[in-house]
């Protein structure tokens, strides 16, 4: 058979295409691989940012599906095949299951583990450089039956957002899981697939709760710097070399990174642009998310740190020897919560500065929480609390006890080492607090010349701030009187200000009408009241007197004497201690 010269050269061709897509998929295949090991020559973690092609997944680790499989590895091989098997006989989470997880598992399988994520920073961040001696870090990371993809992805993005020669150890605290695919498969997957020793379990044989998990892992810990994160997070780009810059600038620093949302359902990673937040609590305990005061940020660029109130559990760095020195975390507390209210007074009140950093940003997992608490959350909650505010509060504690009635009668524990540290430390007390860090929050006897509930005179109303927390101006409301201070407490201080629990009262031009509204106090310092003779209060800018009309709503109306609807009177309120 004689070939045509025009169809062999066609047939040269072909194969010389063929040959070449093989050279690129197998050049392709090596690279990918190489990235799922995450190693160079000499064993060390190659630094993966958020752009990095081959994706992993939890149900398809090349790395695993090849090897030669031993008998227990058929069983559970890594934890890609708990995944597989799930899915196969409808075993994912149901409503019913005895473990929650509060969020779409299902979904977070199907993603890949080493996903890419959008660039939260503020602009100017990618063009900040840092110094090169920043100190080592490792991050602690307590779990307790997280779902496992979940948990994984945290532990991907540090590894591959981390540089490597900051990143010195993942310490995971399995904090006595029940969840059969954290036990071997955890340790064959976690021993497979990171490089030896930078990736670590411990594991706790008695449910310890998150704030002595996080303690348990800390005595592990090596490096120069610790942070603890929550095992439902992802790490953005160049997340932990602001952080580590400040405490390098100032080792008596909490450096706290801002985070980002991550939907519970979707998975879908959410940032706001130029969004700037702080912490603030009532004394209710409640903490809460709010925003910087104009004051705050007057000359600063969107790179810049803030100090901040409070901090969140997660996302954090301090100097692993100044966290020992200023005494760690309260170990008498129990399972979670308080324990990031007691550790920012304590820096603040002993020398030390909470900073919020806007270039380190940190994906969360916002959900209900899902697990137990042995002893009830809210009753473990008010113990933690309690030892907060024994040690730390002083006379203070009585708008704590006043608001939160179940704590009076807790047992808090033994406080002697507490208060002992509190000593050694020469801390300010917290009134300091108050003025410094936190004057949003109103003590209410320390204020002025009257302090209580404001209710009509001839009613039943009080005035009522209705809860609100925000920084924003909103309406001041009126409610049937009821002995809750956090709503109903207000005062009018020396300086002649109306204040409730966060806010100042004030008026504001509606159309045609003046209404008061409560807003920040820093926001406007030109709303001053007096408390005459005849039981009004009197806004002294417009001259104008506060009162309550028939339906129960508020404005401001030309003083008139012996005026029923425009005479209030304080009653005052008799905290408990």
């Amino acid at each position: 058979m004689r070939w045509h010269p025009r169809r062999f050269l066609i047939f040269i061709v072909f194969c010389a295409v063929c040959i070449a897509i093989f050279v690129v998929r197998q050049r392709k295949t090596y690279f990918n691989k190489q990235q799922h090991h995450h190693l160079n020559s000499r064993g060390r973690i190659k630094h993966l940012d958020s752009n990095s092609d081959g994706d992993v997944f939890w149900s398809e680790l090349n790395d695993l599906k090849h090897e030669k499989k031993s008998t227990d590895d058929q069983v559970i091989d890594g934890l890609e095949n708990v995944l597989k098997m799930n899915i196969a006989n409808n075993r994912l989470p149901s409503r019913n299951d005895p473990i929650k997880f509060n969020m779409n598992v299902e979904t977070s399988d199907r993603l890949p583990l080493n996903r890419k994520v959008p660039d939260s920073r503020p602009l100017g961040c990618d063009l900040l450089s840092y110094p090169s001696n920043l100190p080592t870090t490792s991050i602690v990371i307590p779990f307790h039956n997280e779902w496992p993809s979940v948990l994984m992805r945290t532990v991907h993005s540090l590894v591959h957002r981390t540089p490597p020669n900051i990143l010195k150890q993942i310490i995971l605290v399995d904090d006595a899981s029940s969840l059969s695919s954290l036990k071997t498969g955890l340790e064959k997957y976690v021993n497979r697939t990171f490089p030896l020793g930078v990736v670590t379990i411990l594991r706790l044989k008695e449910r310890q709760g998150l704030i002595r998990a996080r303690l348990e892992g800390f005595k592990h810990v090596t490096s120069e710097v610790v942070s603890f994160f929550d095992s439902h997070m992802e790490v953005n780009r160049d997340w932990i070399q602001p952080l580590l810059n400040e405490i390098l600038k100032e080792p008596k620093t909490v450096a706290m990174a801002q985070l980002d949302y991550i939907d519970k359902e979707t998975f879908k990673y959410i940032f706001y642009e130029n969004y700037r937040t702080r912490y603030g609590f009532k004394w209710d305990m409640e903490f809460f998310e709010t925003f910087f005061r104009p004051d705050q940020l007057k000359g600063k660029l969107e790179t810049d740190p803030l100090p901040g109130v409070l901090m969140v559990g997660p996302g954090f760095a301090v100097k692993s020897q100044y966290f020992r020195d200023i005494g760690t975390y309260d170990g008498g507390m129990k399972i979670w919560g308080g324990e990031n209210i007691e550790f920012a007074w304590r820096t603040w009140m002993c020398g030390g500065q909470l900073l919020h950093v806007p270039c380190s940003r940190v994906g969360h997992i916002e959900r209900s929480q899902p697990y137990s608490f042995p002893q009830g959350r809210k009753r473990t909650e008010l113990r933690n609390y309690k030892r907060a505010a024994e040690v730390w509060m002083g006379p203070y504690k009585k708008y704590v006890i006043d608001s939160l009635p179940g704590m009076k009668n807790l047992k808090e524990g033994n406080l002697d080492d507490r208060i002992e540290l509190k000593n050694s430390l020469d801390c300010k007390d917290f009134s300091w607090f108050l003025r410094n860090i936190w004057p949003e929050l109103l003590p209410y006897e320390d204020a002025g010349y009257f302090s209580g509930q404001v209710k009509e005179a001839h009613g039943d109303f009080c005035l009522d701030n209705n809860d609100y927390l925000f920084r924003d101006p909103s309406a001041l409301e009126v409610a049937m009187c009821i002995p809750k201070m956090a709503r109903q407490g207000f005062a009018l201080t020396t300086e002649g200000y109306l204040r409730t629990t966060l806010h100042c009262v004030v008026a504001l031009q509606e159309g045609m009408d003046l209404l008061p509204y409560i807003q920040n106090c820093m926001l406007n310092s030109n709303h001053k009241w007096k408390y005459d003779t005849n039981h009004r209060l009197v806004h002294l800018p417009s001259a104008m007197c506060l009162q309550i009309m028939s339906e129960s709503k508020l404005v401001l109306q030309r003083c008139q004497d012996n005026l029923k609807t425009q005479q209030w009177l304080f009653i005052e309120h008799s905290f408990q201690n």
